[in-house]
């Protein structure tokens, strides 16, 4: 859809530009009336001492081809979808950085909060030693560290 857009537009400034006529810079007269006023004009004004300024015409920097055109609109779209590929896939590392951070918060809660865990082991359950769970509450503390430092 941009690239149809983008060709429509380019088409358009083309065919203006080819249309239009080249500009010559023709004479501009300088003169001053009787109350003394300055006057520029392309037309010599008759009974009137006049100066001839020499006027400077430029062309403008040729235009790029409709072909560079539609490469540089390309190329201009890639880098934005690039940008846009960044910008959501650090996105979605903040928001798995965030929820790691309050999981372990509240892994952390629950393990200070119980005194007794029991956990899952070989297919029994079995309450968590005391240096298991002091080892556990060691590790999520490291994690709260690492995932909810603010960066």
């Amino acid at each position: 859809m941009k690239l149809k857009y983008a060709l429509t537009i380019a088409t358009a400034i083309f065919a203006t530009a080819s249309i239009s006529t080249t500009v010559h810079a023709g004479n501009v007269y300088k003169w001053t009336d009787e109350n003394g006023t300055i006057h520029y004009g392309d037309k010599r004004p008759e009974g009137m001492p006049t100066e001839v300024l020499k006027v400077e015409s430029k062309s403008s920097a040729p235009r790029p081809s409709l072909k560079q055109q539609i490469n540089n609109l390309e190329e201009k779209e890639k880098q934005e979808r690039l940008v846009q590929q960044e910008q959501n896939k650090a996105k979605e590392v903040a928001e798995n950085k965030n929820l790691r951070c309050n999981q372990a918060r509240n892994n952390l809660q629950t393990i200070e909060n119980n005194a007794r865990i029991r956990i899952e082991e070989n297919g029994e359950l079995r309450y968590m030693t005391p240096e298991e769970i002091a080892k556990k509450k060691e590790d999520m503390k490291k994690v709260i560290a690492e995932a909810c430092q603010a960066d």
